[in-house]
This record gives structure tokens, C-alpha cells and sequence, in this order.
């Protein structure tokens, strides 16, 4: 059965690792699923994806993911993180999601939409965690509402460089205690060779405002000092081919998350219906146009 999904870039909300804690770390291995919508098609498709979960649910599926939807960009675009422990964890998921498939094949067959296709294109990533990369660690993504997402290619042969940077910036932040959670995931396959993740989850929109350049205010700035300053901004002209950031929010009700999240937040993270928006009704003809 091809599952529900979509692309992201980090769960930030760090989608915690199938773990009973409550404020879990980044995931190992981080699946992205990157699905654009038809124009019209939104409603629709969300309600599906709603009853898909609400499946999975009756189903007792261990395995889980967060459902992001932009804020500014593409209104016709769902992203889908699955957090995992390890590639064989993935593996062994996608063969325990077939399996539900097969069990509750009647209510996926009613759900199923027996038209033209909702999605326009998607794109699965696998990505890996990359914890010399990334700055602090466990997050209480329960009571999270957004994240940062941002995409970095970098140029052939110039790795070495763009983690030099990384690793400058990652050490101002520890230097400066920075309350900031940054993880930051390298694409294994389903995009680009060379392509990174930066994934920073938030409570609110106004976290967005520390991040405005300057970002973090003075404390940072003096970690880094002008030398560092100067060495980052060179690495990165010369390691950074595409740089994309996106901002997302968090949608519940595409959500299937750990019994954790629910039980911190249940108002916000237990599962409800999506019902698809009445339709218009048309208008009564005016008396001139009932004589013609």
C-alpha cells in the first residue's frame, strides 16, 4: 500500500523518535515527504489524508509523522516527516504499513478517492542526522506550532567547507547559550547529492524575530567575533550553491503522533474529523432574468 505523505525538512518538531519521552531529540533518520496539490483539490485531499490517519489509529500503527503546511509560499503543498531510529527501522515500517494496508483494506478502499488524482507531484527523502552539525538536542515539540525549514545544496567538491561553517556557527551558539533547537539532517537519496536540512522548530511566530539579521543579538555576534564572521561568510560563498528556507505550521489533523504529544496538549493534538466545506449555494435568479 503507498502510503499517505509528503517533503520537510525536519520534523523539527523533531517528530521524537518513536520514543516514550516526551521531549525527545532529533530522529536518527528523518523520512521527507513532499506532496503539491492540485489547484482545488486541498479540501479533498485533506480530508482523505484525515481519514487515513484516523486508519492508523484504529490500527494501533507504532510508527508516526508530522504533517507541515506553509505558512508563506505554496498554499497546494503537504509535508509529511516520519522520524526512525535507524534504516532498518525504516525499512521494517514500510513493511508493517503494507501490512495494515492489507488488514483494514475495506476502510482504505472507502477512503480511497476513485477520480483524478489530488497530487500534482511528490517527492519521499530519506535523511540522516548529523549531530556535529546540530545544536542542543531535546525540544518540547509537543507544544510546538511551527518550524524553519531550510534547504542547502552545496557545490560539488566543496563539503569540507560548508561543515567548516557550520561547525563555526554551532560553536558560537554553544559559546553564546543560545535558546535555539537546530538540527540539521544530510539527503541520503530522493534529491540533489549535497543537499542538507536545517530544521529549527517553534512555539510561535515571533521566535521568527531572533533570527533576523543579526541573529541571536550581541552575545552571538561577540562569539563569533569578526574573524568568524568574515571565515563563515567566505565558506559559504564558496561551498553554497542554493540556499531555500520555508517556514511551516504544524497540522494536527493530518498528524499521526505519539500518545505523548496528545497526552501534553490533547486540545490541540487529538485527532478530529476534517469536514469538507459546504458547498456554495447559487444564487436566486432575479425576476428580469426569469421573463427571458
Amino acid at each position: 500500500m503507498k502510503k499517505y505523505f509528503f517533503l520537510s525538512v525536519f520534523m523539527f518538531g523533531l517528530c521524537g523518535v518513536q520514543a516514550a519521552a516526551q521531549n525527545p531529540g532529533p530522529p536518527p533518520v528523518l523520512q521527507i515527504v513532499r506532496e503539491d496539490i492540485r489547484p482545488g483539490m486541498m479540501g479533498p485531499h485533506s480530508k482523505e489524508a484525515n481519514t487515513t490517519v484516523r486508519i492508523w489509529a484504529k490500527a494501533k500503527s507504532p510508527h508516526h509523522r508530522l504533517a507541515l503546511v506553509p505558512v508563506a509560499g505554496n498554499e497546494n503543498e503537504v509535508t509529511y516527516l516520519w522520524p526512525f531510529e535507524s534504516m532498518a527501522a525504516f525499512g521494517r515500517a514500510q513493511q508493517d504499513l503494507d501490512r495494515i494496508g492489507e488488514t483494514f483494506k475495506a476502510d482504505f478502499d472507502r477512503n480511497r478517492h476513485s477520480g483524478e488524482d489530488y497530487h500534482s507531484a511528490q517527492r519521499d527523502m530519506l535523511a540522516r542526522l548529523r549531530p556535529d552539525l546540530s545544536y542542543n538536542g531535546p525540544v518540547d515539540i509537543a507544544h510546538c506550532r511551527f518550524m524553519r525549514v531550510e534547504t542547502i545544496r552545496v557545490r560539488p567538491g566543496h563539503v569540507s567547507e560548508f561543515e567548516e561553517g557550520r561547525k563555526i556557527m554551532k560553536a558560537a551558539h554553544e559559546k553564546a547559550k543560545v535558546d535555539e533547537n537546530m538540527a540539521v539532517y544530510q539527503v541520503m537519496g530522493g534529491s540533489q547529492s549535497g543537499t542538507y536540512m536545517v530544521l529549527i522548530p517553534w512555539k510561535s511566530l515571533a521566535e521568527a524575530d531572533g533570527v533576523q539579521p543579526p541573529p541571536h543579538g550581541k552575545a552571538y555576534q561577540d562569539a563569533l567575533g569578526d574573524g568568524g564572521t568574515k571565515k563563515m561568510a567566505s565558506l559559504a560563498s564558496d561551498s553554497i550553491a542554493f540556499n531555500d528556507v520555508n517556514i511551516y505550521a504544524f497540522n494536527p489533523e493530518l498528524s499521526y503522533v505519539v500518545k505523548e504529544w496528545v497526552d501534553a496538549d490533547p486540545g490541540y493534538w487529538t485527532q478530529k474529523p476534517v469536514s469538507m466545506p459546504a458547498a456554495r449555494k447559487k444564487a436566486p435568479a432575479r425576476a428580469e432574468e426569469k421573463k427571458q
